[in-house]
């Protein structure tokens, strides 16, 4: 197996992390910004050929991974929470990277929200997509339809599309429930909503949801966290779940293990 090691360079502690992690490993190649770390010639991120991405950093490295490659993901927390990560860069790492070389894992396939603006693709969310006021403590309004009905119309700080696997991101903060990764659901959460009634609403992953600015001409969408997109008020926002789901990569089916370490519930 040939694995490609990407790390968030950014890390005070990465140089020493990533020499570590490629000691261990036999078939490698390294991200081009990741190889100058280390002195080493590297790949660009999109042209990457490994049968398995490591990557070293947070769930904001393991995000941006996967917002250019789809391939199976293993993370190794060098960050903060790390909760999509599987271990953190203080374990057994070469014990692990044996385990990955002999095919002892699991892929937990988890599903994305494809994202168009006037039905051309603009991105996809492994945890959620963010509408947003583009103007600080200026009310905007939002309409949302399901599978083209009518389901919410409300004035505040913005919207969440969230997947289950971020049912434990941005909208947990926001009173969200908490969903298994796996289950195939949506759920819609404002965000600091002007009315008593507004609440998320959990549905089922096959439906589409589309959304409208009612109210100032402009708001900003982000997906993942990553790079702010401009929307307007004619613009017609459209979510689907992907046709391609991401793999990450598992010892044990450890979610509520997680949960409880790592969310402190």
């Amino acid at each position: 197996m040939k694995f490609s090691v990407v790390a968030n360079t950014r890390h005070s502690g990465i140089k020493k992390i990533l020499t570590r992690v490629i000691g261990f490993l036999d078939d490698f190649e390294l991200e081009e910004n990741t190889a100058k770390v280390v002195n080493l010639k590297g790949t660009p991120l999109i042209e990457l050929q490994g049968d398995m991405v490591i990557s070293l950093g947070g769930d904001g490295t393991l995000l941006y991974i996967l917002s250019k490659v789809n391939k199976p993901i293993f993370g190794i927390n060098c960050g903060g929470v790390g909760f999509l990560t599987e271990m953190e860069h203080t374990d057994d790492i070469f014990t692990a990277i044996k385990n990955l070389e002999k095919g002892e894992f699991l892929n937990q396939k988890l599903q994305r929200i494809d994202t168009y603006i006037n039905e051309h693709h603009v991105g996809s969310a492994l945890n959620e997509v963010v509408l947003h006021t583009s103007r600080v403590a200026k009310i905007q309004g939002f309409e949302i339809h399901i599978d083209g009905v009518l389901a919410d119309s409300f004035r505040g700080d913005g919207l969440i599309i969230s997947t289950p696997t971020g049912s434990t991101s941005y909208a947990m903060s926001l009173g969200a429930p908490i969903l298994y990764p796996t289950m195939e659901a949506h759920i819609i959460v404002p965000i600091a909503a002007y009315r008593i009634g507004a609440r998320p609403l959990v549905i089922p992953s096959n439906y589409e949801i589309t959304a409208k600015l009612t109210g100032n001409p402009e708001a900003v969408m982000v997906l993942d966290g990553q790079e702010e997109i401009l929307i307007t008020i004619d613009d017609n926002i459209m979510f689907k779940k992907a046709s391609k789901p991401v793999e990450v990569v598992r010892f044990k089916d450890n979610f509520f293990e997680r949960v409880r370490n790592k969310l402190r519930l």
